[in-house]
């Protein structure tokens, strides 16, 4: 089973339904989609449009890339002169980097709709660099800007999967050695869906490590949005447990109600390799160091708050060292051993309902001392 095949079956759709999801959502772009003109549908080759290299540039850009701009331009170009594959897909990582998985959902929209409406006429003419320009859609820049948004959506990534069929069709009649390879992306996408706990998982198991997620305090009450998705829920439920565990007495009932987003919403454990490890991603070295620093120093005030920031980052949830850390810190910062002993109970009452954690295993991640 291909890659591609793999995501369809995540995603419980039947292909004729995505295919049609995706196709539906084309609509919106109709102007993009108009010809440039009658005698040339898809205009002349941008290669040397100053619009173009404006956008090359930003692309290539290590740092402060203007994702705006690139839409902007993009735009400009696509529906005033030229019908060009190499600006889509910078269209597509621009909106993707900008709006997340959603940018990505409508930009692999655009690039299915361009290719069925205009196929072999889109620039750039030379098989070669045709190739190039869509298999650069599987490269380290759109992984690097995927890994900011770990959080699936399974509604969005639908309509992606939807999207990537539609394109995968246009190449059926080429030759296997123009014919694009969109494995490395549909890799990227495999290896977020598992990452963020599975199509089945109810809440994801991965989470942005973003400090403006939290609002800054006001004289008002935050406002509360409609929850309709795992990733609407963890992050209004950051923003509830920040609130407790700074009001007086507050801790627990944070802690608390971060654990259960987090860990009784799950029913099952990741899925493991060959070699016992999960597909996670470890935790980064320097949240360990610091972690051990933190104990090594004796800030227990300190430790207890970083271990609660990063109970609610990436996949810090299920590595159990951030709970004995936390039970260390209350064993010293507390009188009795009272809320040491929850956390010693939470632990119990997890690994009963999950007893396959005990030979589970982070790659690079040691044994929790915590008993």
């Amino acid at each position: 089973m291909s890659i591609l095949q793999n995501l369809v079956a995540a995603s419980q759709l039947d292909e004729s339904v995505l295919r049609q999801q995706a196709r539906s959502r084309q609509a919106q772009w109709q102007s993009w989609l108009a010809p440039i003109s009658d005698a040339q549908p898809t205009g002349d080759d941008p290669g040397y449009d100053d619009d173009f290299q404006r956008i090359r540039e930003e692309v290539n850009k290590i740092s402060g890339v203007d994702t705006e701009l690139i839409c902007q331009l993009a735009e400009k170009l696509l529906t005033q002169t030229c019908k060009d594959l190499r600006v889509i897909t910078f269209y597509v990582w621009a909106r993707l980097q900008r709006d997340g998985e959603t940018g990505l959902a409508e930009g692999v929209t655009l690039l299915a709709a361009m290719l069925e409406r205009f196929g072999a006429m889109l620039h750039p003419q030379r098989e070669r660099s045709c190739k190039s320009a869509l298999e650069w859609l599987g490269s380290r820049r759109m992984s690097d800007s995927l890994s900011l948004y770990p959080e699936v959506d399974m509604t969005t990534m639908q309509v992606i999967i939807g999207a990537l069929l539609l394109a995968e069709a246009t190449f059926s009649g080429l030759a296997e050695a123009s014919r694009p390879d969109l494995s490395g992306l549909y890799q990227i996408l495999e290896n977020r869906l598992v990452q963020s706990g599975g199509a089945h998982s109810l809440v994801p198991q991965t989470s942005r490590e973003e400090h403006d997620l939290l609002p800054q305090h006001t004289d008002t009450a935050p406002v509360m949005h409609t929850v309709t998705s795992g990733r609407d829920l963890l992050d209004q439920a950051k923003v509830l447990a920040k609130y407790l565990r700074e009001c007086p007495g507050g801790w627990l009932a944070g802690h608390h109600l971060m654990k259960s987003v987090r860990w009784d919403t799950l029913t099952e454990l990741p899925p493991l390799d060959a070699s016992g490890r999960t597909r996670l991603l470890p935790p980064k070295p320097e949240s360990k160091a610091h972690l051990k620093r933190l104990y090594l120093q004796k800030s227990w005030s300190e430790l207890l708050e970083h271990t609660d920031t990063l109970l609610a980052q990436g996949v810090n949830h299920l590595w159990l060292d951030v709970q004995w850390y936390a039970w260390q810190a209350l064993l010293k910062l507390d009188a009795d051993s009272v809320r040491a002993d929850i956390l010693c109970r939470d632990m119990k009452g997890l690994l009963a309902r999950l007893p396959g954690w005990k030979p589970w295993r982070l790659t690079m991640v040691r044994h929790s001392p915590m008993k």
